[in-house]
């Protein structure tokens, strides 16, 4: 090939090159019609989600810390030590309304029947105020996962947030620091196998009926195990098909060793339990609250949290048959299909019925001055910091010292 050519050549290529290589200043003019990688709307969730997450996790790791802070009371005196973790648990259930008052404000409306007249009033503040008894044994329908949120918010309106034990799913203890954290606070986690279920429950409650140790006590449990969904709702429709019993609509069959095992290791230290019955509005009839008001939709998608209805009864522990396996599951299964009438009635009304009218209020810390008690865990946490950081310091002089 002549030099003539292959400079032709070269000049060809260059110039193929060339015409693929866009203007330095084309991007100046890039499609108006490109969509962003991401929308307004889901910039704001991922933002809302990350600062959720960073408070809500800063926040456990402080109180767990200040959990850990406790341990040496539990050698040194039982009784100071559970004292402590229930301040803990109180500054846990702060941030939880803090939290949710911020990102997903919500209300209920409270109202109960004959059993407890008088019992629910409203207070100075304008806020709901519950005079139930220091010590006593609450169950629930679980409609979502955040009933339990509901449901400490009604302890907290007695002054006994910080002594709320709840019985859950053993899985959940795996979940790192909140797991711990729960156990310190001494909350009930089952296996749902009744040979291992079984010395753990009598156990826990030869505990929380030392009244010694715990002289307030609300001990939660969900008696259906888990929450309403289209599978559950099946799964508990083909046993009572094997089991020869009345189908509900509303709720679940519960389960009864539990709730049974609960108020015979607490007799006689409790002589009370509560009946929740809890509702939302906004859910169409056939569809299942945990699909409508998820996690999700609500503390990230900015979902309008719902309107919580709750009814109150209760029901003298004397009178509960714990001593009779047989009569036991009868009594429970009557209270739970009056449970799905009362649910029945509110998707028919859209209220519960109430005998005393019904009590609004918003779930909400009563003051922000409140809050200096969330920050108290990290006050602990810079303690720590503080002491170990000296510690470190005097141990490395300690050793200049010697070495020199």
């Amino acid at each position: 090939m002549s030099h003539a050519s292959a400079r032709s050549s070269v000049a060809e290529s260059n110039g193929e090159q060339g015409s693929k290589v866009s203007h330095p200043d084309s991007s100046l003019h890039a499609d108006p019609k490109k969509k962003p990688l991401l929308s307004k709307a889901e910039t704001v969730q991922i933002a809302r989600a990350i600062l959720f997450a960073l408070c809500f996790f800063t926040s456990a790791v402080c109180l767990h810390v200040q959990q850990w802070l406790g341990v040496p009371m539990y050698w040194l005196n039982r009784k100071w030590f559970y004292a402590w973790q229930a301040i803990v648990k109180e500054s846990t259930a702060l941030l939880l309304f803090g939290l949710n008052q911020r990102i997903a404000p919500c209300s209920a409306k409270i109202c109960g029947d004959s059993s407890v007249r008088g019992q629910i009033r409203k207070a100075s503040s304008g806020q709901v105020q519950l005079d139930f008894p220091s010590r006593l044994v609450l169950v629930a329908n679980h409609q979502i996962y955040t009933d339990w949120l509901f449901l400490w918010w009604s302890a907290y309106t007695t002054r006994h947030h910080g002594h709320l034990f709840i019985v859950l799913k053993d899985s959940l203890q795996r979940i790192p620091i909140l797991g711990p954290g729960m156990q310190f606070f001494s909350w009930v986690f089952l296996s749902r196998r009744w040979e291992t279920d079984r010395p753990r429950f009598q156990h826990r409650m030869s505990h929380l009926q030392d009244v010694t140790l715990q002289q307030a006590m609300w001990l939660l449990i969900f008696p259906e195990g888990t929450n309403l969904s289209r599978n559950t709702r099946e799964m508990s429709s083909v046993w009572a098909k094997k089991m020869h019993m009345p189908d509900l609509r509303h709720v679940l069959l519960p389960r009864t060793r539990g709730l049974q095992i609960c108020l015979e290791g607490l007799n006689p230290s409790v002589q009370w339990m509560y009946d929740c019955t809890i509702a939302y509005e906004g859910i169409p009839p056939g569809e299942f609250g945990q699909d409508v008001y998820s996690l999700k939709s609500l503390y990230i998608k900015s979902q309008k949290a719902p309107i919580a209805h709750i009814h109150w009864r209760r029901f003298d522990a004397n009178s509960i048959p714990v001593g009779d396996d047989g009569a036991f599951d009868h009594w429970l299964y009557e209270r739970w299909a009056e449970k799905d009438e009362l649910l029945e009635h509110f998707q028919q009304h859209g209220c519960f019925p109430a005998d005393d009218g019904y009590f609004e209020s918003e779930i909400r810390m009563n003051s922000v001055l409140e809050v200096s008690q969330i920050l108290a865990s990290a006050l602990a946490v810079l303690v720590v910091w503080w002491v170990m950081s000296t510690i470190t310091y005097g141990f490395r002089a300690l050793l200049l010292s010697n070495t020199q």
